[in-house]
């Protein structure tokens, strides 16, 4: 029951209808890679956010696997490597993946595991998984009212 509840969660985020705001496949729509590089003073991109929440998906994704990962391949808040409207796609490409890798793995464990300790820390896996939506939640806000800040520099439309 929980499991599936954390999945349709993940699911509502990406692509459904969350009942904190848009998707975030809706979010991300209409923003180009300018406007996903742009920062603005004492903020991450667009990007760099994007980055963020596929780089942890995948890293949580590895864990529940049972495979030691403590930070993306790319770092914490990757920054674009070539501001290009392909890489930018391809970024978002990346995203929905990531959510799929992390459904996928967190698909593999049985309903009483949730309660169980998860790997060497104080807190259970239901914690861990509860954390992840909260954190892919947070991060899609932030790019919501990144969107819609930099519109004002004519970049991209709110």
């Amino acid at each position: 029951m929980e499991k599936q509840q954390i999945i349709d969660e993940l699911e509502m985020i990406l692509d459904g209808e969350p009942w904190h705001a848009a998707s975030l496949k809706e979010t991300l729509s209409g923003i180009d890679a300018e406007h996903a590089a742009l920062k603005l003073p004492g903020t991450h991109s667009i990007w760099e956010l994007a980055g963020h929440i596929a780089g942890w998906n995948n890293v949580w994704a590895e864990r529940l696997n049972g495979n030691a990962v403590n930070e993306p391949p790319d770092g914490n808040f990757p920054e674009e490597k070539q501001v290009a409207d392909a890489a930018w796609q391809a970024l978002q490409t990346q995203i929905s993946d990531s959510f799929g890798n992390l459904i996928r793995a967190i698909e593999t464990r049985s309903d009483s595991e949730f309660g169980e300790r998860f790997e060497d820390n104080d807190y259970s896996l239901s914690f861990f998984l509860h954390g992840a939506v909260r954190h892919n939640v947070h991060h899609a806000a932030q790019i919501a009212l990144l969107k819609s800040a930099t519109a004002k520099h004519g970049t991209a439309t709110a």
